[in-house]
């Protein structure tokens, strides 16, 4: 009895890479992957490829701003990449992509706070979007606006500690396509 086990425990180690080879080759058989989507053609996402540079005011003070937005990962998503250097205060720099899915925004964001943040919201037209922004301190709102064709304002309305609303605001001006 022993004598048998050893022998089929033998021929079954010897077999499994066999029978494990033909389950992978009949993996998929009939599958296809589906092809991605095509880039996103979308007006405003698009307005905001560039380099960018401006300022943001709030309750903090002023900071001097540096962006650069460009489409990445075969056109899906608008990829962006931002610091801030309020003077004194250290350097604040955060990375982020947003696309469209089923007619909404949808974005992510990281930066040097250690901050993880996810976002959906809408778009107004070619000149405006919404979003609303909800990490591990809280929720705030980032609203851009297009004011011309190498001008932007982001307005960002959050909850304070306190419980009091405050708010920033900052101008760009495009500095390269």
């Amino acid at each position: 009895m022993i004598r048998m086990s050893v022998v089929l425990l033998s021929v079954l180690l010897l077999a499994a890479p066999v029978l494990a080879q033909e389950g992978k080759e009949n993996q998929g058989e009939g599958m296809e992957m589906p092809a991605p989507p095509q880039p996103l053609d979308n007006a405003f996402l698009n307005w905001m490829v560039g380099e960018w540079e401006g300022w943001t005011k709030s309750q903090m003070g002023q900071s001097k701003d540096w962006m650069k937005c460009e489409m990445g990962l075969n056109g899906q998503f608008l990829m962006m990449d931002y610091s801030s250097d309020m003077g004194g205060a250290g350097d604040f720099h955060g990375m982020g992509a947003i696309t469209l899915k089923d007619g909404a925004l949808k974005g992510y964001w990281i930066d040097v706070m250690r901050t993880m943040s996810q976002g959906s919201g809408t778009l107004e037209g070619d000149s405006k979007s919404t979003m609303q922004w909800t990490d591990a301190m809280g929720s705030h709102t980032r609203i851009t606006e297009k004011l011309g064709e190498d001008k932007m304002r982001v307005t960002i309305k959050v909850t304070g500690p306190d419980g009091k609303p405050m708010e920033a605001m900052s101008e760009m001006t495009r500095k390269k396509p």
